[in-house]
Protein backbone atom coordinates (compact mmCIF):
# COMPACT_ATOMS: atom_id res chain seq x y z
CA UNK A 1 0.00 0.00 0.00
CA UNK A 2 1.31 3.70 -1.20
CA UNK A 3 -0.89 5.34 1.10
CA UNK A 4 -2.13 5.74 5.11
CA UNK A 5 -4.75 7.61 3.80
CA UNK A 6 -8.37 6.05 5.02
CA UNK A 7 -11.74 8.39 4.92
CA UNK A 8 -14.06 8.86 7.24
CA UNK A 9 -17.53 7.53 5.90
CA UNK A 10 -19.76 8.78 9.12
CA UNK A 11 -22.46 10.42 6.05
CA UNK A 12 -26.24 9.96 7.71
CA UNK A 13 -27.95 8.26 5.80
CA UNK A 14 -26.15 7.21 2.39
CA UNK A 15 -25.30 3.99 1.36
CA UNK A 16 -21.77 3.03 2.26
CA UNK A 17 -20.29 2.46 -0.94
CA UNK A 18 -21.30 6.18 -1.91
CA UNK A 19 -19.93 7.38 1.38
CA UNK A 20 -16.63 5.97 0.37
CA UNK A 21 -16.83 6.93 -3.39
CA UNK A 22 -17.69 10.42 -2.07
CA UNK A 23 -14.16 10.39 0.45
CA UNK A 24 -12.22 9.31 -2.16
CA UNK A 25 -13.64 11.84 -4.80
CA UNK A 26 -13.03 14.87 -2.11
CA UNK A 27 -9.20 13.82 -1.36
CA UNK A 28 -8.69 13.57 -5.27
CA UNK A 29 -10.05 17.29 -5.13
CA UNK A 30 -7.94 18.90 -2.32
CA UNK A 31 -4.91 16.47 -3.35
CA UNK A 32 -5.36 14.69 -0.04
CA UNK A 33 -4.88 11.79 -2.38
CA UNK A 34 -2.54 12.98 -5.07
CA UNK A 35 -2.69 11.72 -8.89
CA UNK A 36 -0.94 8.64 -9.06
CA UNK A 37 -1.49 7.78 -5.79
CA UNK A 38 -2.18 3.96 -5.29
CA UNK A 39 -5.52 3.42 -2.97
CA UNK A 40 -5.65 0.74 -0.41
CA UNK A 41 -6.11 -2.76 -1.91
CA UNK A 42 -9.88 -3.55 -1.35
CA UNK A 43 -9.73 -6.32 1.25
CA UNK A 44 -7.26 -4.05 3.13
CA UNK A 45 -9.44 -1.11 2.62
CA UNK A 46 -12.30 -3.09 3.69
CA UNK A 47 -10.87 -4.56 6.55
CA UNK A 48 -10.24 -1.17 8.35
CA UNK A 49 -13.01 0.57 7.64
CA UNK A 50 -14.85 -2.64 8.82
CA UNK A 51 -17.14 -3.18 5.38
CA UNK A 52 -17.31 -5.52 2.81
CA UNK A 53 -15.31 -6.02 0.21
CA UNK A 54 -18.33 -6.31 -2.32
CA UNK A 55 -18.94 -2.29 -1.06
CA UNK A 56 -15.29 -0.92 -1.37
CA UNK A 57 -15.00 -2.88 -5.20
CA UNK A 58 -17.91 -1.19 -5.69
CA UNK A 59 -16.94 2.36 -4.94
CA UNK A 60 -13.98 1.90 -6.64
CA UNK A 61 -15.41 0.67 -9.76
CA UNK A 62 -17.77 4.07 -9.74
CA UNK A 63 -14.66 6.29 -9.17
CA UNK A 64 -13.36 4.38 -12.39
CA UNK A 65 -16.53 5.09 -14.19
CA UNK A 66 -16.60 8.54 -13.37
CA UNK A 67 -12.94 9.33 -14.73
CA UNK A 68 -10.91 10.12 -11.61
CA UNK A 69 -9.59 6.85 -10.43
CA UNK A 70 -7.62 3.95 -12.97
CA UNK A 71 -7.33 0.55 -12.97
CA UNK A 72 -3.64 -1.06 -13.51
CA UNK A 73 -3.86 -4.85 -14.56
CA UNK A 74 -1.85 -6.82 -11.42
CA UNK A 75 -0.90 -2.68 -9.70
CA UNK A 76 -4.48 -2.05 -7.91
CA UNK A 77 -6.47 1.20 -7.73
CA UNK A 78 -5.33 4.28 -8.66
CA UNK A 79 -5.55 8.05 -8.74
CA UNK A 80 -6.47 9.12 -12.80
CA UNK A 81 -3.70 11.56 -13.83
CA UNK A 82 -5.45 14.79 -14.70
CA UNK A 83 -3.80 15.18 -18.06
CA UNK A 84 -5.39 11.86 -18.82
CA UNK A 85 -8.98 12.83 -18.18
CA UNK A 86 -10.95 14.49 -20.81
CA UNK A 87 -12.65 17.62 -19.77
CA UNK A 88 -14.73 19.16 -21.91
CA UNK A 89 -15.33 22.70 -22.40
CA UNK A 90 -18.04 24.88 -20.43
CA UNK A 91 -20.23 27.23 -21.40
CA UNK A 92 -20.96 31.07 -19.26
CA UNK A 93 -24.78 31.60 -19.56
CA UNK A 94 -24.80 34.84 -17.75
CA UNK A 95 -28.09 33.29 -15.17
CA UNK A 96 -27.12 35.26 -11.96
CA UNK A 97 -29.05 32.38 -9.82
CA UNK A 98 -27.22 29.75 -10.73
CA UNK A 99 -23.61 28.39 -10.71
CA UNK A 100 -21.63 30.00 -13.75
CA UNK A 101 -21.60 27.44 -16.43
CA UNK A 102 -23.73 24.54 -14.77
CA UNK A 103 -27.45 23.39 -16.23
CA UNK A 104 -28.71 21.69 -13.07
CA UNK A 105 -30.88 19.03 -14.27
CA UNK A 106 -30.37 17.02 -11.22
CA UNK A 107 -32.64 19.06 -9.23
CA UNK A 108 -36.39 19.45 -9.94
CA UNK A 109 -36.20 23.43 -9.17
CA UNK A 110 -39.56 25.42 -9.68
CA UNK A 111 -39.66 27.63 -12.33
CA UNK A 112 -39.59 31.36 -11.83
CA UNK A 113 -43.30 33.03 -12.25
CA UNK A 114 -43.32 35.65 -10.38
CA UNK A 115 -43.29 34.23 -6.99
CA UNK A 116 -41.23 37.37 -5.04
CA UNK A 117 -44.02 39.68 -6.51
CA UNK A 118 -46.98 38.27 -5.45
CA UNK A 119 -45.46 37.14 -1.81
CA UNK A 120 -43.78 40.85 -1.42
CA UNK A 121 -47.44 42.15 -2.51
CA UNK A 122 -49.60 39.95 -0.29
CA UNK A 123 -46.98 40.82 2.66
CA UNK A 124 -48.52 44.04 2.90
CA UNK A 125 -51.29 42.72 3.98
CA UNK A 126 -50.58 40.85 7.42
CA UNK A 127 -51.78 41.58 10.83
CA UNK A 128 -49.07 41.37 13.50
CA UNK A 129 -52.18 41.85 16.81
CA UNK A 130 -53.98 39.90 18.48
CA UNK A 131 -53.94 35.95 17.33
CA UNK A 132 -51.13 37.10 14.54
CA UNK A 133 -48.76 38.89 17.50
CA UNK A 134 -45.45 37.81 16.72
CA UNK A 135 -44.49 38.40 20.49
CA UNK A 136 -46.74 35.19 21.38
CA UNK A 137 -47.33 31.23 20.80
CA UNK A 138 -51.05 31.14 19.53
CA UNK A 139 -53.14 28.88 17.54
CA UNK A 140 -56.54 30.11 17.35
CA UNK A 141 -55.65 31.66 13.82
CA UNK A 142 -54.60 27.95 12.16
CA UNK A 143 -58.22 26.86 11.61
CA UNK A 144 -59.06 29.50 8.91
CA UNK A 145 -55.81 28.13 7.44
CA UNK A 146 -56.39 24.57 7.67
CA UNK A 147 -59.96 24.91 6.06
CA UNK A 148 -58.50 27.03 3.08
CA UNK A 149 -55.79 24.15 2.56
CA UNK A 150 -58.55 20.69 2.65
CA UNK A 151 -60.20 23.06 0.25
CA UNK A 152 -57.15 24.31 -2.10
CA UNK A 153 -56.00 20.48 -2.30
CA UNK A 154 -59.26 18.77 -2.86
CA UNK A 155 -58.55 17.02 0.07
CA UNK A 156 -63.16 17.61 0.59
CA UNK A 157 -63.78 15.14 -1.36
CA UNK A 158 -62.78 12.60 1.39
CA UNK A 159 -64.34 14.28 4.01
CA UNK A 160 -61.05 15.79 5.13
CA UNK A 161 -61.77 17.38 8.79
CA UNK A 162 -59.18 20.56 9.53
CA UNK A 163 -58.93 19.50 12.56
CA UNK A 164 -56.58 16.03 11.36
CA UNK A 165 -54.55 18.80 9.18
CA UNK A 166 -51.58 19.86 11.06
CA UNK A 167 -49.23 22.80 9.54
CA UNK A 168 -45.58 21.55 9.00
CA UNK A 169 -42.70 23.51 7.57
CA UNK A 170 -42.38 21.59 3.87
CA UNK A 171 -43.06 18.18 3.33
CA UNK A 172 -40.00 16.54 4.53
CA UNK A 173 -40.81 17.80 7.83
CA UNK A 174 -44.51 16.61 7.68
CA UNK A 175 -42.35 13.51 6.82
CA UNK A 176 -40.32 13.11 10.00
CA UNK A 177 -43.14 14.00 11.85
CA UNK A 178 -45.68 11.21 10.08
CA UNK A 179 -42.64 8.70 10.73
CA UNK A 180 -42.25 9.94 14.76
CA UNK A 181 -46.03 9.64 14.92
CA UNK A 182 -46.23 5.89 13.69
CA UNK A 183 -42.78 4.11 14.45
CA UNK A 184 -42.57 2.07 18.08
CA UNK A 185 -39.84 -0.10 19.43
CA UNK A 186 -36.03 0.10 18.87
CA UNK A 187 -35.57 -0.90 15.58
CA UNK A 188 -38.69 -0.48 13.35
CA UNK A 189 -39.05 -0.82 9.59
CA UNK A 190 -40.22 1.41 6.85
CA UNK A 191 -41.25 -0.14 3.20
CA UNK A 192 -40.50 1.86 0.39
CA UNK A 193 -40.18 1.35 -3.38
CA UNK A 194 -36.67 0.46 -5.02
CA UNK A 195 -35.55 4.11 -5.51
CA UNK A 196 -36.36 6.83 -2.90
CA UNK A 197 -36.36 10.52 -2.50
CA UNK A 198 -32.86 11.44 -0.75
CA UNK A 199 -34.80 13.50 2.23
CA UNK A 200 -37.25 10.81 2.94
CA UNK A 201 -34.02 8.55 3.80
CA UNK A 202 -32.84 11.14 6.25
CA UNK A 203 -36.08 11.40 7.75
CA UNK A 204 -35.98 7.79 8.15
CA UNK A 205 -32.37 8.28 9.79
CA UNK A 206 -33.56 11.06 11.85
CA UNK A 207 -36.34 8.36 13.29
CA UNK A 208 -33.75 5.64 13.82
CA UNK A 209 -35.71 3.47 11.48
CA UNK A 210 -34.24 0.82 8.88
CA UNK A 211 -35.74 1.30 5.45
CA UNK A 212 -36.23 -1.69 2.65
CA UNK A 213 -36.77 -0.99 -0.41
CA UNK A 214 -39.41 -3.26 -2.67
CA UNK A 215 -39.43 -4.54 -6.14
CA UNK A 216 -41.40 -2.47 -8.60
CA UNK A 217 -42.81 -2.86 -12.07
CA UNK A 218 -43.70 -0.17 -14.75
CA UNK A 219 -46.74 -0.27 -12.31
CA UNK A 220 -44.62 1.07 -9.20
CA UNK A 221 -44.07 -1.49 -5.99
CA UNK A 222 -44.99 -4.98 -6.84
CA UNK A 223 -47.76 -6.21 -4.07
CA UNK A 224 -46.69 -9.52 -3.64
CA UNK A 225 -42.71 -8.02 -2.08
CA UNK A 226 -45.09 -5.76 -0.07
CA UNK A 227 -46.73 -9.14 1.43
CA UNK A 228 -43.75 -11.13 1.39
CA UNK A 229 -42.04 -8.35 3.41
CA UNK A 230 -45.34 -7.96 5.81
CA UNK A 231 -45.10 -11.74 6.70
CA UNK A 232 -41.52 -11.93 7.28
CA UNK A 233 -40.42 -8.33 8.92
CA UNK A 234 -43.57 -6.70 10.22
CA UNK A 235 -43.26 -3.15 8.76
CA UNK A 236 -44.95 -0.87 10.39
CA UNK A 237 -44.76 2.25 7.54
CA UNK A 238 -45.29 1.53 4.09
CA UNK A 239 -43.81 5.29 1.96
CA UNK A 240 -45.18 5.81 -1.43
CA UNK A 241 -46.04 8.82 -3.28
CA UNK A 242 -49.37 9.93 -4.00
CA UNK A 243 -49.60 9.58 -7.99
CA UNK A 244 -46.20 10.08 -9.74
CA UNK A 245 -42.94 8.36 -8.31
CA UNK A 246 -39.99 10.06 -8.03
CA UNK A 247 -37.75 9.74 -9.89
CA UNK A 248 -39.27 6.66 -11.69
CA UNK A 249 -42.47 8.80 -12.89
CA UNK A 250 -44.51 5.51 -12.82
CA UNK A 251 -48.12 6.62 -12.51
CA UNK A 252 -49.76 3.51 -10.22
CA UNK A 253 -53.21 2.58 -11.54
CA UNK A 254 -56.12 2.16 -9.23
CA UNK A 255 -56.32 -1.04 -9.15
CA UNK A 256 -52.75 -1.79 -7.80
CA UNK A 257 -53.43 0.96 -5.27
CA UNK A 258 -56.55 -0.95 -4.02
CA UNK A 259 -54.12 -4.13 -3.99
CA UNK A 260 -51.69 -2.62 -1.88
CA UNK A 261 -54.50 -0.91 0.50
CA UNK A 262 -55.82 -4.72 0.66
CA UNK A 263 -52.74 -6.15 2.06
CA UNK A 264 -52.19 -2.33 4.60
CA UNK A 265 -55.25 -3.34 6.31
CA UNK A 266 -54.30 -7.14 7.01
CA UNK A 267 -51.13 -6.54 8.34
CA UNK A 268 -52.60 -3.31 9.62
CA UNK A 269 -49.56 -1.07 7.42
CA UNK A 270 -49.82 2.87 8.09
CA UNK A 271 -49.28 4.42 4.21
CA UNK A 272 -47.34 7.57 4.24
CA UNK A 273 -48.70 9.22 0.97
CA UNK A 274 -46.45 12.07 -0.67
CA UNK A 275 -48.55 14.27 -2.73
CA UNK A 276 -45.63 16.59 -4.92
CA UNK A 277 -47.86 16.14 -8.49
CA UNK A 278 -51.60 15.69 -8.01
CA UNK A 279 -52.37 19.42 -8.29
CA UNK A 280 -50.74 19.38 -11.54
CA UNK A 281 -52.46 16.68 -13.23
CA UNK A 282 -55.44 17.83 -15.74
CA UNK A 283 -57.81 15.60 -13.70
CA UNK A 284 -56.89 14.99 -10.57
CA UNK A 285 -56.11 11.14 -9.68
CA UNK A 286 -57.14 9.19 -7.12
CA UNK A 287 -54.60 8.81 -4.10
CA UNK A 288 -54.69 5.70 -1.20
CA UNK A 289 -56.60 8.38 0.30
CA UNK A 290 -59.55 7.01 -1.76
CA UNK A 291 -58.89 3.43 -0.58
CA UNK A 292 -58.02 3.32 2.91
CA UNK A 293 -57.99 6.53 4.15
CA UNK A 294 -58.04 5.14 8.06
CA UNK A 295 -54.68 4.45 7.92
CA UNK A 296 -53.05 7.15 5.29
CA UNK A 297 -50.87 10.07 6.49
CA UNK A 298 -50.82 12.70 3.89
CA UNK A 299 -47.95 14.58 3.01
CA UNK A 300 -47.65 17.60 0.81
CA UNK A 301 -46.86 21.28 1.04
CA UNK A 302 -46.92 24.67 -1.09
CA UNK A 303 -42.66 24.66 -1.31
CA UNK A 304 -43.13 22.15 -3.89
CA UNK A 305 -46.06 23.46 -5.92
CA UNK A 306 -45.43 27.07 -5.52
CA UNK A 307 -42.23 28.21 -4.04
CA UNK A 308 -39.53 26.59 -2.08
CA UNK A 309 -38.71 28.98 0.46
CA UNK A 310 -42.53 29.39 1.45
CA UNK A 311 -42.49 26.61 4.06
CA UNK A 312 -45.49 25.42 4.27
CA UNK A 313 -46.43 22.07 4.36
CA UNK A 314 -49.34 19.91 5.25
CA UNK A 315 -49.71 16.59 7.18
CA UNK A 316 -53.50 14.88 6.92
CA UNK A 317 -53.86 12.39 10.08
CA UNK A 318 -55.98 9.44 9.77
CA UNK A 319 -59.54 10.40 11.22
CA UNK A 320 -59.00 11.31 14.69
CA UNK A 321 -55.54 11.06 15.03
CA UNK A 322 -55.25 15.02 14.21
CA UNK A 323 -54.20 15.30 18.10
CA UNK A 324 -51.33 12.71 18.00
CA UNK A 325 -49.97 14.39 14.39
CA UNK A 326 -50.28 17.77 16.00
CA UNK A 327 -48.15 16.53 19.70
CA UNK A 328 -45.44 15.76 17.17
CA UNK A 329 -45.33 18.81 15.37
CA UNK A 330 -45.13 20.44 18.80
CA UNK A 331 -42.19 18.45 19.80
CA UNK A 332 -40.26 19.50 16.92
CA UNK A 333 -41.28 23.45 16.29
CA UNK A 334 -43.95 23.72 18.87
CA UNK A 335 -45.97 25.77 16.82
CA UNK A 336 -46.32 27.35 13.48
CA UNK A 337 -45.55 30.23 12.52
CA UNK A 338 -48.24 33.02 12.65
CA UNK A 339 -46.51 34.87 9.44
CA UNK A 340 -46.05 32.02 7.24
CA UNK A 341 -49.42 30.93 8.25
CA UNK A 342 -51.14 34.43 7.45
CA UNK A 343 -49.18 34.34 4.09
CA UNK A 344 -50.40 31.10 2.90
CA UNK A 345 -53.95 31.97 3.25
CA UNK A 346 -53.75 35.27 1.61
CA UNK A 347 -52.19 33.25 -1.30
CA UNK A 348 -54.79 30.77 -1.60
CA UNK A 349 -58.15 32.95 -1.05
CA UNK A 350 -56.58 35.36 -3.46
CA UNK A 351 -56.41 32.90 -6.26
CA UNK A 352 -52.85 33.74 -7.27
CA UNK A 353 -52.02 30.41 -5.64
CA UNK A 354 -54.17 28.98 -8.98
CA UNK A 355 -53.00 31.89 -11.05
CA UNK A 356 -48.89 30.88 -10.45
CA UNK A 357 -49.59 27.24 -10.19
CA UNK A 358 -51.54 27.51 -13.73
CA UNK A 359 -48.36 29.33 -14.81
CA UNK A 360 -45.96 26.56 -13.40
CA UNK A 361 -48.57 23.33 -14.86
CA UNK A 362 -47.94 25.33 -18.42
CA UNK A 363 -43.78 25.95 -18.07
CA UNK A 364 -43.89 21.79 -16.98
CA UNK A 365 -45.84 21.14 -19.76
CA UNK A 366 -43.64 22.51 -22.50
CA UNK A 367 -40.39 21.21 -20.71
CA UNK A 368 -41.62 17.99 -20.69
CA UNK A 369 -42.52 18.37 -24.37
CA UNK A 370 -38.97 19.83 -25.12
CA UNK A 371 -37.34 16.99 -23.45
CA UNK A 372 -39.73 14.10 -25.16
CA UNK A 373 -39.21 15.62 -28.71
CA UNK A 374 -34.69 15.67 -27.86
CA UNK A 375 -34.87 12.44 -26.18
CA UNK A 376 -37.74 10.38 -27.62
CA UNK A 377 -35.64 8.30 -29.21
CA UNK A 378 -34.37 6.83 -26.06
CA UNK A 379 -36.44 4.96 -23.39
CA UNK A 380 -37.69 7.81 -21.25
CA UNK A 381 -40.95 7.69 -18.46
CA UNK A 382 -42.54 10.93 -18.39
CA UNK A 383 -45.53 12.78 -17.50
CA UNK A 384 -46.37 16.64 -18.49
CA UNK A 385 -47.79 16.45 -14.44
CA UNK A 386 -44.02 15.32 -13.77
CA UNK A 387 -41.03 18.21 -12.95
CA UNK A 388 -38.91 15.74 -14.48
CA UNK A 389 -38.30 12.53 -16.70
CA UNK A 390 -37.10 9.35 -16.20
CA UNK A 391 -34.07 8.30 -18.93
CA UNK A 392 -33.00 4.17 -18.79
CA UNK A 393 -29.44 4.45 -20.55
CA UNK A 394 -28.60 2.64 -23.86
CA UNK A 395 -25.54 -0.04 -24.10
CA UNK A 396 -22.74 1.58 -23.65
CA UNK A 397 -23.51 3.33 -20.55
CA UNK A 398 -23.74 2.97 -16.79
CA UNK A 399 -25.65 5.58 -14.78
CA UNK A 400 -22.46 7.05 -12.92
CA UNK A 401 -20.62 7.72 -16.46
CA UNK A 402 -23.32 9.65 -18.17
CA UNK A 403 -24.05 11.62 -15.08
CA UNK A 404 -20.18 12.19 -14.92
CA UNK A 405 -19.71 12.77 -18.43
CA UNK A 406 -22.82 15.04 -18.55
CA UNK A 407 -21.21 16.70 -15.74
CA UNK A 408 -18.07 17.48 -17.50
CA UNK A 409 -20.26 19.09 -20.56
CA UNK A 410 -21.33 21.60 -18.02
CA UNK A 411 -24.73 19.43 -17.04
CA UNK A 412 -25.79 17.95 -13.75
CA UNK A 413 -28.36 15.09 -13.82
CA UNK A 414 -29.24 12.67 -10.96
CA UNK A 415 -28.41 8.75 -11.40
CA UNK A 416 -30.10 6.34 -10.09
CA UNK A 417 -28.22 5.23 -6.90
CA UNK A 418 -28.68 8.89 -5.57
CA UNK A 419 -32.13 7.48 -4.72
CA UNK A 420 -31.24 4.17 -3.48
CA UNK A 421 -32.68 3.68 0.29
CA UNK A 422 -29.78 1.45 1.15
CA UNK A 423 -26.71 -0.33 -0.62
CA UNK A 424 -28.31 -2.34 -3.50
CA UNK A 425 -27.88 -2.27 -6.82
CA UNK A 426 -29.67 0.85 -8.88
CA UNK A 427 -30.99 0.31 -12.37
CA UNK A 428 -28.98 1.69 -15.23
CA UNK A 429 -31.18 4.92 -14.94
CA UNK A 430 -31.10 8.68 -14.62
CA UNK A 431 -33.69 11.19 -13.54
CA UNK A 432 -33.46 14.69 -15.75
CA UNK A 433 -35.27 17.57 -13.97
CA UNK A 434 -36.85 19.99 -16.35
CA UNK A 435 -34.38 22.58 -15.86
CA UNK A 436 -36.24 25.29 -13.40
CA UNK A 437 -33.38 27.63 -12.83
CA UNK A 438 -32.78 28.07 -16.44
CA UNK A 439 -34.19 29.69 -19.46
CA UNK A 440 -35.48 27.89 -22.34
CA UNK A 441 -32.87 28.35 -24.79
CA UNK A 442 -30.13 27.27 -22.08
CA UNK A 443 -32.41 23.90 -21.29
CA UNK A 444 -33.03 23.01 -25.19
CA UNK A 445 -28.90 23.01 -25.83
CA UNK A 446 -28.84 21.21 -22.53
CA UNK A 447 -30.65 18.51 -23.70
CA UNK A 448 -29.16 18.20 -27.53
CA UNK A 449 -25.81 17.97 -25.72
CA UNK A 450 -27.36 14.99 -23.85
CA UNK A 451 -28.48 13.47 -26.71
CA UNK A 452 -25.30 13.83 -28.13
CA UNK A 453 -23.17 11.95 -25.22
CA UNK A 454 -26.22 9.28 -25.60
CA UNK A 455 -25.01 8.73 -29.49
CA UNK A 456 -21.22 8.54 -27.89
CA UNK A 457 -20.64 5.84 -25.67
CA UNK A 458 -16.92 5.66 -23.88
CA UNK A 459 -15.26 3.13 -25.80
CA UNK A 460 -13.85 1.55 -23.32
CA UNK A 461 -16.85 0.71 -21.23
CA UNK A 462 -17.82 -1.06 -24.75
CA UNK A 463 -14.80 -3.02 -24.61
Amino acid sequence: MDTNWLPDLLQEGVPKYRALLNAIRDAVDTDALPEGEKLPPVREMAWQLQITPGTVARAYQLGIDEGFLEAQVGRGTFVKKKETTLRLPRESFGETHVETGVVDLRNAAIPYVGQDEVIADLSARLEFSGNHSMVRYAEDWEMPIRKAMIEWMDLGTIRAEPNDLVLTYGSQNATLAAFLAILHGSNPTIATETLILPGTRQAAALARARIVGLATDRYGLIPRALEELCRRDRPQVLHLSANISSPTATLMPPNRMAEIADIARHYDLQIIEDDGHGKFFAERPPSFLHFCPERVWHVTSLSRYLAAGLRTGFLLCPPGQGDVGASVMQGLGHSFSPMIGQLTQELVQSGEADRLLNAIRAHRQERVRLAVNQLGRWKITWHEAASFVWLDLPTGWSASAFSMAAERAGIQVAPADMFLPTDGVAPNAVRISLGGKHKTDIYSGALERLEQLLDNPPRELLA
